[in-house]
């Protein structure tokens, strides 16, 4: 698949979801995405920039938005980015610029962000390493990477493990574009290949396991 092909599938799937994804994620997993704008907020701090990679219909950006001094949110899918645009003028936000672009090529210079933020993406997107090539590129030497991926290959509960079966037939159908079968461990030795230090993690979600792992890029 060349990059082009890439490209207009993820946008085009994602697009579709745009006008509804806050009234299927936020019913589902309102608590992990509270979870995750808390956890963020206790590494921020008023003077960073923070750039945010598939930020979606934006409830990361906006959610994080009081405590930085600004936030670029990006996103392969003019709709979700129109939704978040939205939400952003009905509650006010000015901090926050959303900008169409894709993951792999962020039109910002090296070294530009103190934080990087990948929630709910890397396991669904074609080479999630790209992308973390990408945060490293981005930010400042010792600047904060933090994410929460779905783990679907962890232990859940029986019907949880129905819903993730079907998960497959929706890839095959064209509903997701891309899906991983992720161990918390995996994302671990991702990062390391990646040159990210870890310092944090925990289990915002339980089944399925969403994860948090907050990391840094080295100093030198």
């Amino acid at each position: 698949m060349d990059e082009t092909t890439r490209q207009n599938k993820e946008r085009t799937i994602w697009d579709k979801q745009a006008s509804k994804y806050d009234d299927h994620v936020l019913k589902m997993y309102k608590d992990a995405y509270d979870l995750s704008i808390e956890k963020v907020h206790s590494i921020l701090s008023p003077d960073q920039q923070v750039l945010e990679i598939g930020c979606g219909s934006g409830i990361i950006s906006l959610g994080i938005a009081p405590y930085a001094k600004q936030v670029v949110a990006t996103d392969i899918s003019p709709q979700m980015i129109s939704v978040a645009q939205n939400k952003a003028e009905n509650l006010s936000v000015s901090n926050v610029v959303f900008r169409v672009c894709d993951g792999y090529a962020i039109p910002y210079d090296d070294k530009s962000f103190d934080v990087v933020l990948l929630f709910n993406i890397l396991h669904v997107v074609k080479e999630p390493a790209a992308l973390l090539h990408e945060a490293y590129r981005l930010l400042k030497p010792g600047g904060c990477l933090v994410s929460a991926t779905d783990c679907y290959a962890e232990p859940v509960p029986f019907l949880v493990r129905l819903m993730l079966s079907a998960q497959k037939l929706l890839k095959l159908v064209g509903v997701v574009s891309f899906l991983w079968y992720y161990r918390k461990e995996d994302l671990h030795q991702l990062f390391d290949q990646n040159s990210f230090m870890i310092e944090d993690s925990d289990v915002l979600h339980q089944a399925p396991v969403n994860y948090y792992l907050l990391a840094r890029k080295p100093q030198h």
